[in-house]
Formats: C-alpha cells, structure tokens, sequence
C-alpha cells in the first residue's frame, strides 16, 4: 500500500490500564505497529462515549509516548523535556526505522536534526555528531527538521529534506476533539472503521484492495476498550468502509492493540 496512511486511536486507548510501567509498555506496541506498517500519522482522538467528568489525560500521555518512540536516540535528551510520566520510557522497543540511523553520518545521508541557535547567517543544528552542523536557512530553533548532509568536511553543512523513498517515521497529532472533527482535520479519502459487527476481510478484499489503491489517504480507525466505535463516521467528504478485520475471533474481546497489529497487517499486502 503506497497511499498515506492515518491510523486513529481513542484517548481511552489506555483505559483500563492503572499501572504507569504497563500504560508505557501498551502504547509502546501501538508505535511499534506503526513503524512495522510503514504508518504516516497516528490520531488520538477524545472518545465520546466517555463523561466528561471522567475523562482523563491519557490521550497527551499516548501522543507523548509515541512522539518519544519517534524521535531518534541522539536527539531525545535535546528534544523532550524530562517529565515523571515519562519515568518507564526505557522499557520501549526501539523503533530500528531509517530515521533512526545506528551508523556515523556521511555526505548524502538523510538525518532528523535538533535546531540548537542560530544566527544571522542560519541555525545550528544537532545531527548526533560531536559538533554541530550548519544550515543557511533561518529556522525555528528547538525544533526537529528531517535534513541532506550537503557539504561534509570541517563544516557540516545540511539542507532541510527528507527523502521520498523510504520510510521517514509517523507524526503524531492528539486533537481532544472528537473522532469525525478528528477526520475533518486530517482530510482522508477514505475512512476504515473497524468493528466485530461488519462484513469480514475476506468477503470484501477484492473490492477492499481496489478501492485502497485508488485512495490517496487512508485512515483506519479504533474503538475504545469500552465500546465499538460509536459515532458516525460518514461524510460526504470521504467514502466510508466498516469492516471486521479478525473473523472467527477466538476470545470474547480484542484489544486495541491486537487490533491494530492484526488490521495493519492485512492492509499491509494490498
């Protein structure tokens, strides 16, 4: 599947989950799906079928997490500020995607950078090198860019790029809106509700395929622990496909997580 892809969890992905360590542990295999499936953008929409009074902050802790898992090794000292609901973050897998480079940089590598300072000639930016780079642009400083090493000698020089063949990471947006103003702003052609209670994977694939690979933009969204999805989805604004990806389920409820793994998988071959 070439097209984009956004994924939607709800904020109360985590729900019934009290531990802090197993909150971690749980958004950690949804940015792992992610990174294994090639996802452009993760969506943690506010789950409408929850009071108000006990709604919670979950959803920021969520977006926090996967943005954690994102952002490469050498920049996360830089990049995101120490916070105690963080505490757990070193029991998450390594994402091991491109962006993510084990290796020195060398000239033509695409690497993200940390805008440190700049001056009047542009920024100074950390690439994980033991001296800073140089950019001759003006950019916003304590920001993460995707760059091109474009000169590598005494001073590295990088340009603002990111490349368009591989695997470059997910953005990671929490809206605490609700899940149909949550489409509006991400602008798919067409939404994927998953849900026990439509037609199965395989009485639909060919036709499922087909209309995927015509899209430009795919979301596929999640219920909460609580409930199905339970607002409408449908809008004249993109096409709407509700679809049971686990038939035969052999226990009595899926969890979120097995069912992102299990939906991206599918999506994964067509």
């Amino acid at each position: 599947m070439q097209n984009q892809v956004s994924l939607f969890i709800p904020n109360s992905f985590l729900a019934e989950t009290k531990d802090l360590k197993l909150k971690t542990s749980k958004v950690g295999l949804i940015g792992r799906a992610l990174a294994v499936f090639e996802v452009n953008q993760v969506v943690v929409y506010k789950d409408l079928s929850i009071p108000d009074e006990k709604q919670t902050n979950d959803g920021d802790f969520i977006a926090e997490v996967l943005n954690y898992m994102n952002t490469p090794q050498y920049l996360r000292k830089k990049a995101i500020p120490i916070k105690s609901e963080l505490r757990h973050v070193g029991i998450l897998p390594p994402l091991r995607a491109p962006h993510h480079p084990t290796s020195q940089p060398k000239l033509g590598d695409f690497r993200q950078g940390y805008t440190v300072k700049r001056n009047k000639k542009g920024t100074f930016v950390d690439i994980g090198m033991d001296k800073l780079a140089f950019c001759k642009e003006q950019l916003s400083v304590n920001k993460i860019f995707s760059f091109k090493i474009t000169k590598f000698a005494k001073e590295v020089i990088v340009t603002p790029d990111e490349p368009d063949d591989i695997y470059w990471g997910y953005k990671t947006v929490s809206t605490n809106k609700g899940l149909r103003n949550s489409l509006k702003l991400t602008n798919p052609d067409l939404v994927i509700e998953t849900t026990r209670y439509a037609d199965t994977i395989d009485s639909v694939f060919d036709d499922l395929k087909d209309k995927v690979n015509s899209s430009k933009h795919v979301a596929i969204i999640f219920g909460g622990p609580y409930s199905s999805i339970n607002e409408n989805v449908e809008s004249s604004m993109w096409d709407t496909i509700s679809l049971n990806t686990i038939p035969n389920q052999g226990t009595e409820t899926v969890r979120t997580e097995e069912a992102v793994f299990s939906t991206l998988a599918i999506f994964n071959i067509m």
